[in-house]
């Protein structure tokens, strides 16, 4: 019953960002929402795996509306373009050795309180922000 609920929030998600539902389309956006900060690669190669004749293009194009709409964050770095499905605020813990990104949301109320005096001491008003904390994972800091 849950997974039908997604499916049915997935194809919400699309039309709101105003794309036709298509099989295709819904497993890009089924993929980004499984995944843990994936690539469009990675995306992809999953989803062509279900879908062999899908383009590169579909991918990039429906990660761009969904970027565009608010729904996912681009999140570019050195080596690729990850796109995160939590766009509230929160600050992303990047693992120097594997590279794993995990959010946390331990700092939101300094993350708030900084965005607040920003717009208060100066004639800046923020809209956004991207914290990355680089660092070791648990897994690779035990090994």
């Amino acid at each position: 019953m849950a997974e039908q609920v997604a499916e049915t929030n997935y194809m919400s998600l699309l039309r709101e960002a105003g794309l036709r539902t298509t099989p295709q389309r819904l497993a890009v956006v089924r993929e980004v929402f499984r995944r843990n900060h994936p690539t469009a690669s990675e995306v992809f190669e999953t989803v062509r795996q279900q879908f062999p004749t899908i383009g590169l293009a579909t991918v990039y194009n429906t990660l761009r509306s969904l970027t565009e709409r608010g729904y996912v964050r681009e999140l570019p770095f050195g080596d690729a373009t990850r796109f995160d499905v939590n766009v509230t605020t929160h600050a992303n813990l990047v693992c120097n050795r594997c590279g794993r990104i995990e959010d946390s949301s331990a700092a939101n109320d300094l993350l708030e309180a900084m965005r607040s005096r920003i717009q208060q001491d100066t004639s800046f008003r923020p809209e956004s922000q991207r914290v990355d904390i680089y660092g070791l994972c648990s897994a690779c800091s035990a090994s």
